[in-house]
């Protein structure tokens, strides 16, 4: 038991998702500090005139990084286990699922070079320039590439269907050109696949200008296939910027797993059942007065409280809510009562959408009566 409460307290302090948590807080800066220490150095170590690589401190520098970076891959996959998604695996199991993960590989990466300049002859400051792979881990801690890889998961299959249109405009330009110019410069369009090298270039408007087309049809099919790549790549840029802005509006801060799993109408729940409610929840900041739903106002979300204080005012009088609190739109109500709800002090709060609560409450009932239930029960002292 004693093993276990430090591995889930070391949990808490490499995760940072409790909130007030100072000794996690200056783990994470400490751990984001080493980083760009480090990709600096390797950055830096690249320009010869500095000759950093003659330093003494550069590589007690560079040996204290890799050193820390290893403890802290030794540590993740020590507390893996504790992972909400991975609590009901075996521990080895456990650990095995994170060292596939993304961000357990770009870790692994970080560090690999040191343990290969042991057993090979390898140049391993060519291999330290894999440090630079550490700077990703950044985005773990990041509300904004958080919000980048949602907007990009959620309009997969539109730019997928662009990525389709747009190799279906290489193709038939390439064609184009192969069918045109083919006997007038075999070296360069001699075949649709040395073809599709001018195509892309052409398409995607970088136009390098290593070969162009010299006969009048040529220079057609050129001008035709520029202007095409123009709103080809217009609509994936589109697509990304619209989704891009409509998530980081609904997602002030990053809520992971962890978070979620710690409040109450969330707790015990199955990894697939998490794995559903977190893409719908929506992530807001507010600041100490501030409302968040404003007087004779209908609440039109269902809203989870994660951190801070709130008091809300209605029919029934005036109450405080904290963290694992539900309030606003209930399920079976068209419409919620008037109230007023504002900040006491900085809070966190998640809200659910009504056409996702209405998605819930057919996926996972027991998980919609949680909320309801949460949200009709108040403890006498919440009463003000």
């Amino acid at each position: 038991m004693r093993w276990g409460k430090l591995r889930r307290r070391v949990f808490d302090i490499l995760e940072r998702d409790l909130p007030g948590d100072h000794i996690a807080d200056a783990v994470h800066y400490f751990l984001i500090i080493t980083v760009l220490l480090s990709v600096g150095g390797a950055v830096l170590a690249t320009v010869p005139s500095l000759q950093l690589r003659d330093k003494w401190w550069f590589h007690w520098g560079e040996f204290a990084a890799l050193v820390i970076f290893t403890v802290e891959y030794a540590v993740r996959l020590w507390v893996a286990p504790e992972h909400p998604l991975r609590r009901r695996l075996k521990p080895l199991v456990a650990r095995a699922r994170y060292a596939v993960t993304a961000p357990a590989l770009i870790d692994l990466a970080a560090i690999l070079p040191w343990f290969v300049s042991f057993i090979t002859e390898f140049d391993v400051h060519a291999l330290l320039v894999l440090r630079l792979l550490r700077f990703l881990k950044l985005a773990r801690y990041s509300s904004g590439f958080n919000a980048l890889y949602l907007a990009v998961r959620r309009e997969r299959y539109a730019l997928l269907s662009c990525l389709i249109i747009l190799w279906t405009g290489v193709l038939m330009a390439a064609t184009a050109m192969y069918l045109i110019e083919r006997d007038v410069q075999p070296d360069k369009f001699g075949s649709i696949p040395e073809a599709m090298w001018w195509a892309i270039t052409t398409l995607t408007t970088v136009g390098y200008g290593d070969v162009v087309p010299v006969t009048n049809l040529g220079r057609v099919v050129g001008a035709i296939t520029m202007v095409s790549g123009l709103m080809m790549l217009a609509l994936p840029i589109a697509i990304i910027a619209s989704s891009f802005s409509e998530v980081i509006s609904k997602h002030n801060f990053v809520v992971t797993f962890s978070m979620i799993s710690r409040l109450p109408p969330f707790s015990d729940l199955e990894a697939p059942v998490l794995g559903d409610i977190l893409p719908l929840l929506n992530s807001r900041s507010f600041d100490r007065g501030h409302h968040v739903v404003r007087r004779g106002e209908s609440a039109a979300h269902l809203f989870v409280v994660l951190q801070g204080q709130l008091e809300m005012e209605d029919e029934e009088g005036t109450r405080r809510l904290g963290p694992g609190d539900v309030f606003g739109l209930l399920p079976g109500h068209a419409k919620t009562k008037p109230l007023q709800v504002r900040a006491l002090a900085k809070t966190k709060i998640l809200a659910i959408e009504e056409n996702e609560l209405h998605m819930l409450a057919l996926r996972h009932p027991a998980v919609m009566g949680r909320l309801a239930a949460a949200a009709r029960d108040r403890e006498p002292d919440q009463t003000v």
